[in-house]
């Protein structure tokens, strides 16, 4: 059956419950790799805070790892704001992100792609009042940031035209990975 499997069929998964997202096929040799990236993370708040990001991610070599997949796809959100609505616009893209990316994965797994992976934009924000202290809430559903691999995110994206500025002016774009 993975044969069936396109990028219309995945976005097909999804565009009802998040229009919003627009799924872009990219190859995994193309992504920046950059060590400042994960260097980056470091002065984040949540270093060292959330369970799926550094210092507490594996120690691999990501882009070796994300070099064992033939398949990929940018999943991008866009959403228009105001000084009025960043915060929830900030929390909404970031959770509708993470949680298509999942049912993106189901899809995979569904297609016989069990080794299916994605990676969201930004920090996990799954638990509302910040992740468990012992262990993550959400092991199964939680994910990393695309730039905790030391993926440089606006580089990569931008080898497909997708265009992402800081700080962000009128629309809030979050970048996340899926890989298959």
């Amino acid at each position: 059956m993975s044969e069936e499997l396109n990028l219309t069929v995945l976005q097909q998964a999804i565009a009802e419950q998040y229009p919003e997202i627009v799924l872009t096929a990219m190859s995994p040799a193309e992504l920046v790799f950059e060590t400042r990236v994960t260097m980056s993370c470091f002065y984040c708040k949540n270093y060292d805070r959330n369970w799926h990001c550094p210092p507490r991610t594996p120690k691999i070599d990501y882009q070796r790892m994300m070099l064992e997949y033939g398949r990929g796809a940018f999943a991008l959100i866009s959403l228009p704001f105001d000084e009025n609505n960043f915060s929830e616009i900030r929390a909404r893209s970031t959770n509708d992100l993470h949680q298509a990316l999942l049912k993106l994965e189901k899809v995979l797994w569904d297609h016989d792609f069990p080794m299916a992976l994605s990676f969201i934009g930004g920090s996990c924000k799954l638990c509302k009042n910040g992740c468990g202290t012992e262990r993550c809430n959400h092991p199964y559903q939680a994910r990393m940031p695309l730039e905790a691999t030391g993926v440089n995110v606006i580089e990569s994206a931008k080898k497909y035209g997708i265009e992402l500025h800081f700080p962000p002016k009128t629309v809030l774009k979050r970048l996340g990975l899926l890989l298959w």
